[in-house]
């Protein structure tokens, strides 16, 4: 059984109908289940199709959370999350079954609208130092495509993107999933990317695999800097161990006060604690491996305390 966990929040009915049909078409030949995850949409998703549960949020969770939600009514062995603006190749579920058992988290890799050019294989960490939300930026861990090809088969990379990812239920559950703290959208690759490297999952681009994802100059409802800030701290103070978690919210500041608030009100123990047990890299290893700009307080084995 493979299960779909679609998102969608005010997405245009024309183009979510396109999404889940072009799923169902490459889907034909194999057991499966779509959940779609209605993340509050006004005016409410409605859509009728062979295999399609719809869950609606009385309120906007965001993607992650959504995600999380559809992963736990799931009932399949693999699950793909997909965004609700996609097309697919006809060929790309089977390019990506054929890795599935890797147990890696799996991403395609993004074309362009018309399937004409590829325009990332996956992507990779990079460590911003500044906040400037005119130029799109904010401190932390962010990210650039790979855009030169990589290989062929499903290649490790440091970071999935694309809107389209696989993985097994045992490796998904392995990992923790999507994060159950994450605010609305922002950050959500760059968690769950670095949480599969340090618990031992891992992350790989199958580059045959053809997915046309549809870019938009705005986003369909609101998304605000305070959110992905939120998620970005959220991020320090669960996938890292002390005092690294410690000294990268040290960087991130100052935090608006609205996120400080957010931060106050949240009780990261259970999750930070699941996370840390599952560890099988380093923070040191990782950031040395993976973020090539790194600060070097991050890529000793032992940082030197706060002062």
């Amino acid at each position: 059984m493979i299960s779909f966990i679609v998102t969608a929040r005010n997405e245009s009915p024309p183009v979510l109908a396109a999404t889940i049909d072009s799923l169902l078409a490459t889907s034909a030949a194999h057991a499966r289940e779509i959940i779609l995850v209605d993340d509050s949409s006004d005016p409410p998703v409605e859509l009728d199709r062979p295999d399609l549960r719809i869950l609606r949020n009385t309120w906007p969770t965001g993607v992650a959370q959504s995600r999380r939600c559809g992963a736990a009514l799931a009932s399949g062995d693999i699950l793909v999350f997909t965004d609700a603006h996609m097309r697919f190749a006809p060929d790309w579920l089977e390019q990506m079954l054929a890795h599935v058992d890797s147990g890696a988290l799996l991403c395609a890799s993004w074309w362009d609208w018309e399937m004409t050019r590829p325009l990332c294989y996956g992507g990779e960490f990079l460590w911003c130092a500044e906040r400037d939300y005119h130029a799109g930026r904010t401190p932390g861990l962010t990210f650039r495509h790979l855009t030169r090809f990589p290989g062929a088969g499903a290649v490790d990379v440091p970071m999935v993107i694309g809107a389209c990812y696989m993985i097994l239920r045992c490796a998904y559950d392995r990992l923790g999933g999507f994060s159950p703290f994450f605010r609305v959208w922002g950050k959500s690759e760059q968690d769950i990317s670095a949480r599969a490297w340090i618990t031992g999952v891992g992350a790989r681009c199958v580059t045959g695999a053809r997915v046309a994802h549809l870019s938009r100059k705005q986003f369909p409802y609101p998304v605000r800097w305070e959110e992905i800030e939120f998620n970005q701290a959220a991020m320090a103070r669960t996938v890292f161990a002390e005092p690294v978690a410690r000294r990268m919210e040290e960087m991130l500041r100052p935090l608006p006060n609205e996120v400080e608030t957010w931060l106050a009100e949240a009780d990261f123990t259970a999750w930070r604690a699941q996370v840390q047990s599952r560890r099988r890299l380093t923070d040191a290893e990782f950031f040395r491996r993976f973020v090539p700009n790194a600060p070097e307080c991050f890529t000793r084995e032992e940082p030197p305390p706060l002062p």
